[in-house]
């Protein structure tokens, strides 16, 4: 049978042709897919031309041409970005195709939506939306003179909304005062609106704007506070205090509007007693589901129906039985201090990501083995360890590659542990591997691999999946195998790795390797035998018997502890990664913290610690906190980066603060040199909204960090591990947005919650 896709124009030529040409050793036929071939290529552009006509499905650089058929003002998008593809040069064998991230600038939407945006040019809903949709952030709009209290005469034009006494007994309505969803009163602030100050004012609307991305995070298992007969718990696997966030749901209430259930932001603890409240205060028989709890997704056996839109809940598990709890039993405490709830309710504190069950929970008969938490936490970006999408950045099986699942949830040809899907793989011959961890749940194991030359081995965690690997001392790599690769991916690390042997490749991917080794309040039950527990640490062997020459260290979008490597190892390689010291030497020599390590090559990259290395050959848009020594100077780069004083490095270019002393010893003079480095280095410095780990805000640049950091790269987006977000931009398009769409004579504040 002729196959009529490779062969159309052939097989439109009569028959008694084809005859001849078949005896000649079909010369015609092989003419004709030439031809063919050029036909497809004339076809598939036709295509592409039809499918320009729509702004949904039109290719990137058509968009501006569609907006000014209706006459938008092009914003900054994607195309204007022309980052390197450094990530598709060092990991080849991954899926992709597309390993750079996706620019949150919503142009195209924006040209999608100009008409419908016009048919409503002014309200209040249309204006919260168009924010939304241009930043990709969670927005609510205000109209602050609706908020101004005033004088009013009761014959005319009465304000009942407008009231000048503040009822402070309603405790929730009290706490959202200053915040995006206050409805008190004020007086008139005429100083110009800005984020912190001149908001209320007659001529004033305020887009409060959360920056930080809400995570779902399911059947992960609750870390247990103490020994095994305590029952309070951490939300996080971790151990660690941190707020529980709301579910984002993109639509507002019926009005248009968003409500504190339509943003990604930390779930206030008034707001959530009052939803707790008035679902006790519904009639018997009761939904089963508040607006912030309730089941994710439908559990076997148990008569509470699905919630998509909950934010949070809890499963108690005793051997093969789950158990939801309603929301009945649950209640909002304070937990600070681990009061324990009475009866058999469950106490949940949303400040601090804690749960503590009460007495009747623990007798014997009903005592939870585990207990089992579905969450929302917050984080600014798709870095580290986390429940988001990577399929691209999955390593792509070939026809040969043995493919290991890990569950604990069972199931034919699954293993329960790494450790015995390690083993299987040992039995195998230790051929290429991909182990894949399919769930979200608690691995406390002991890990020693040793690979075989010419082969690799990937552990990785299944697409938005964040399985949580809590080591009993660190990851060690054994043997020595200079042609050998191990891949970590996806996962969350409590520990580090060391490389006791030789090894050719290491790469950690979107994966985090717990700065500190433990964030947990109390101390793990193990001690972690390492000098600095979360460290990458390579054997550099002897000077007899150099190790680990031809080693290379890659690393993108993850976040590692510090980094201990020979300096004779072949070099490390970080992108859009932060590498946390924790109190000590971000990168330096096996060993040490304050001698010279291998090579580097960075890209937006934020360094928590001093580093010592041998050269950096390349480093784009990187925030250095502490002092970076290059042993060799006359080699290599640094372009737009933050270099703090004491450092010494390649060549710079623009990089701050020497480039802002440049700019003002070029305006006052040579003379005054010494006195303006002095002062410009006092305030250009980077700060942070946190800089422990853990936090929704870590690593995130303050919003009063200096301007020459915030857009101090090279496309004027801000330094650092999270430039790829073009925060600068995205704000730029929405105050260009609303000088279009704003009402003639009011005025735009733009005010940052997370």
């Amino acid at each position: 049978m002729a196959d009529i896709t490779r062969d159309r124009l052939y097989e439109l030529l009569p028959a008694i042709y084809r005859e001849q040409d078949a005896r000649s050793g079909e010369p015609l036929k092989a003419l004709l897919a030439v031809v063919e071939r050029q036909v497809d290529v004339v076809e598939g552009d036709i295509r592409k031309l039809w499918d320009n006509l729509s702004i949904e499905l039109c290719d990137p650089w058509v968009i501006a041409y569609i907006g000014d058929l209706i006459g938008t003002t092009p914003l900054f998008d994607e195309s204007r970005v022309k980052q390197p593809d450094t990530a598709r040069e060092l990991f080849v064998d991954l899926r992709g195709p597309r390993l750079v991230p996706d620019v949150a600038i919503r142009a195209r939407a924006d040209v999608a939506k100009t008409i419908y945006y016009r048919r409503r040019k002014g309200t209040l809903p249309m204006l919260e939306e168009l924010a939304r949709d241009v930043t990709g952030w969670g927005a609510h709009a205000v109209e602050f003179f609706e908020l101004l209290g005033w004088t009013q005469y009761i014959r005319n034009h009465l304000r009942l909304h407008s009231q000048h006494g503040a009822l402070l007994r309603r405790v929730e309505r009290a706490d959202r005062v200053d915040g995006p969803f206050d409805d008190f009163s004020h007086t008139v602030d005429v100083r110009q609106i800005n984020a912190l100050e001149g908001w209320h004012n007659i001529r004033n609307i305020g887009f409060f704007l959360w920056r930080l991305t809400s995570y779902e995070a399911e059947y992960i298992d609750a870390r247990r506070l103490g020994t095994a007969g305590d029952f309070r718990y951490h939300f996080s696997p971790l151990g660690n205090d941190a707020p529980l966030f709301t579910r984002w749901r993109r639509e507002g209430d019926e009005a248009g509007l968003a409500t504190e259930y339509h943003v990604p932001g930390p779930i206030r603890p008034a707001r959530f007693f009052e939803d707790q409240r008035a679902y006790l205060a519904l009639p018997l028989p009761r939904p089963g589901f508040t607006e912030f709890y309730g089941l994710f997704d439908v559990l076997p056996g148990s008569t509470l129906p699905q919630a998509p839109n909950a934010s949070v809940m809890i499963v108690l598990h005793r051997g093969s039985t789950a158990t939801a709890i309603p929301p009945d039993l649950v209640r909002c405490m304070d937990l600070s201090a681990w009061t324990q709830p009475t009866d058999d309710l469950v106490a949940l504190d949303v400040r601090l990501g804690r749960l503590a069950l009460g007495p009747d929970r623990l007798l014997p008969a009903v005592a939870p083995d585990r207990v089992e938490v579905f969450y929302h936490y917050g984080f600014s970006a798709d870095v580290g360890g986390g429940s988001y999408r990577r399929r691209s950045w999955l390593v792509r099986p070939q026809r040969d590659t043995v493919r290991l699942t890990v569950t604990k949830a069972g199931g034919t040809g699954t293993f329960a542990t790494i450790g015995a899907a390690l083993t299987e793989w040992v039995n195998r011959g230790r051929p290429d591997t991909i182990i894949t961890i399919a769930d979200n749940r608690t691995y406390h194991e002991g890990l020693s691999i040793e690979l075989a030359d010419g082969h690799w081995l990937a552990i990785e965690a299944a697409d938005e999946s964040r399985p949580h690997v809590r080591l009993i001392g660190p990851l060690t790599i054994t043997g020595r195998h200079t042609t050998a690769t191990l891949t970590l991916s996806g996962l969350l690390v409590e520990g580090g790795v060391r490389v006791d042997g030789e090894l050719g490749r290491l790469r950690i991917l979107h994966s985090t390797l717990v700065p500190g080794g433990s964030i947990a309040e109390n101390d793990p039950p193990v001690p972690i035998p390492s000098p600095v527990p979360s460290a990458i640490e390579v054997d550099a062997g002897t000077a007899g018997d150099p190790r680990n020459e031809d080693l290379r260290l890659e690393i993108a979008f993850s976040i590692v502890g510090p980094l201990r490597l020979p300096e004779h190892a072949k070099g490390i390689w970080v992108l859009d990664s932060i590498v946390d010291g924790v109190n000590t030497s971000a990168i330096a020599a096996t060993g040490s913290d304050d001698e010279t390590g291998p090579p580097v090559s960075l890209e937006r990259v934020t360094v928590f610690g001093p580093s010592f290395v041998k050269e950096i050959a390349y480093g784009s848009e990187v925030i250095f906190d502490a002092p970076v020594v290059a042993a060799r100077s006359q080699s290599g780069c640094l372009r737009f980066s933050y270099v703090p004083p004491g450092s010494e490095t390649p060549q710079r270019y623009r990089c701050q603060p020497d480039l802002r002393i440049d700019k003002e010893v070029e305006e006052l003079g040579e003379s005054a040199r010494a006195a303006i480095t002095a002062q410009v280095r006092m305030w250009l410095v980077p700060s942070y909204t946190s800089m422990s780990y853990g936090q929704p805000g870590y690593a995130q640049l303050h919003l009063s960090c200096p301007r020459e950091i915030t857009t101090g790269a090279s496309d004027e987006s801000e330094m650092g591990v999270f430039c790829h977000l073009k925060q600068p931009q995205r704000e730029a398009n929405l105050r260009l947005r609303l000088e279009e769409y704003l009402p003639f004579g009011l005025e735009a504040g733009l005010i940052y919650v997370t």
